[in-house]
């Protein structure tokens, strides 16, 4: 089981030492809400950031989708053209052979 731990609450004494030493005392209340509503607006312009983020990185994803279409094609016609370029090779071939044949 793991210790436990006891956190002891400031005596009135305390208090009184920490004011005169310069002490910040205990968060007032406004403060407290001061706080919270600049950690809400913190929190509004980091939603909007990731926001932001978020079509930046759907418009890279359409970008990567369409290079990688494009890619595809581009592999399908060097296909066909190295395709054609062997059968032309072996129609070049085969002349060469029947011309070398009919001297």
């Amino acid at each position: 089981m793991a210790p436990s731990i006891a956190i002891a609450a400031p005596s009135s004494a305390t208090w009184k030492s920490s004011k005169k030493l310069g002490v910040a005392a205990a968060p007032a209340a406004e403060s407290v809400t001061a706080q919270a509503e600049a950690l809400r607006r913190r929190n509004a312009e980091l939603e909007l950031e990731l926001a932001a983020l978020r079509a930046e990185l759907e418009a890279a994803r359409l970008r990567a989708e369409a290079a990688e279409e494009a890619e595809e094609r581009l592999c399908a016609q060097l296909g066909e053209a190295e395709c054609e370029a062997v059968e032309l090779a072996r129609e070049l071939v085969a002349a060469r052979g029947a011309a070398a044949y009919g001297r």
